[in-house]
């Protein structure tokens, strides 16, 4: 008879596990020494972007968790509108993925650019694109119409990455639309998962042009710009799947991941000590999604591919 009484009321909830998990004493204080007195806005944070998806809710709160300190670890907001991270299911697993103002606010914390920007280009901004020299030329702003249009998606037609360093060296790089949308096609799980399955549940199908336009930088970051040791990591991040993060933690989460420019740019960032105990917190949520599970509270296995892209532009392709 005991197996057919009613379960104690929010007790067995994603959004209760999720909440129990996060307000255990030793996770709550690990967020703590990695962001001081933003740790509790950030969890929080957590909470509101597990809420406002059924699909991360059929994650397990381990999972969340360990994206959530990868997160944590770059000082970059999950705030969906805030556009700098992201955390994105995989079946029943939850992922890191960086978003292309994430990548932006990384290059300026390295206190190497003057300038850095990506742009979609609409139909009538661009008059020419040689891809053998890399030469673009656009309108003259002025004659811009598309772009301030209420039907602006379907003119747009390629993605514009431009940064110029401290030492004056610049650089840009343009990708007409469907060479960037066939790069989403090639490499992200989610996107080919969509493809094959005629659904729209990934970043590449709902929000094609800001995918696109990370796309765009990744490419002109990776083959001309100056990449730090946190941008670096958190490209290799974003890549690896959960069981991969576990494993490779000491090697990705590590002291150096807070290069020595980002100091100058934030308050309470944490120190590589701090940084470094990331392991043993990845560890402290397994134990904890462990014991979840043993009392049968833990959240049912979700379905859809992971949002990620596949491999960063580190070759000349």
């Amino acid at each position: 008879m005991s197996e057919n009484l009613p379960a104690k009321k929010g007790s067995s909830t994603p959004i209760a596990v999720l909440k129990r998990f996060l307000s255990d004493d030793s996770i709550k204080k690990r967020f703590e020494e990695m962001l001081g007195k933003r740790a509790g806005a950030f969890t929080n944070s957590i909470i509101n972007v597990y809420r406002a998806s059924a699909q991360l809710q059929k994650c397990t709160p381990v999972s969340i968790g360990a994206a959530a300190i990868r997160a944590a670890t770059f000082n970059l907001p999950i705030d969906p509108a805030l556009g700098q991270a992201a955390i994105v299911p995989y079946k029943n697993t939850a992922n890191f993925q960086l978003m292309y103002k994430g990548i932006t606010q990384l290059c300026i914390r390295s206190g190497q650019y003057a300038t850095i920007h990506c742009s979609e280009v609409y139909k009538d901004e661009i008059k020419f694109h040689n891809p053998i020299t890399g030469e673009v030329n656009f309108n003259e702003p002025a004659t811009y119409k598309m772009r301030y249009s209420k039907d602006k998606s379907k003119k747009v037609v390629g993605h514009y990455a431009y940064f110029k360093l401290l030492s004056g060296f610049e650089k840009s790089d343009y990708m007409p639309t469907e060479e960037a949308m066939a790069h989403g096609a090639k490499y992200s799980a989610a996107y080919k998962y969509d493809l094959k399955q005629k659904k729209a549940t990934s970043v590449w199908s709902t929000d094609p042009v800001v995918m696109c336009n990370k796309t765009v930088l990744i490419r002109l970051l990776t083959k001309y710009g100056v990449m730090s040791i946190e941008m670096q990591d958190a490209l290799i991040g974003e890549r690896e799947s959960f069981d991969s993060a576990q494993e490779k933690a000491e090697s990705t989460i590590k002291d150096e991941a807070g290069s020595e420019a980002i100091e100058a740019e934030f308050e309470d960032e944490p120190d590589p000590e701090t940084k470094a105990k990331a392991k043993k917190q990845i560890k402290e949520l397994q134990q904890a999604e462990a014991d979840s599970q043993a009392e049968g509270e833990g959240p049912a296995e979700g379905e859809g591919p992971a949002e990620g892209e596949g491999p960063a532009f580190m070759t000349d392709e």
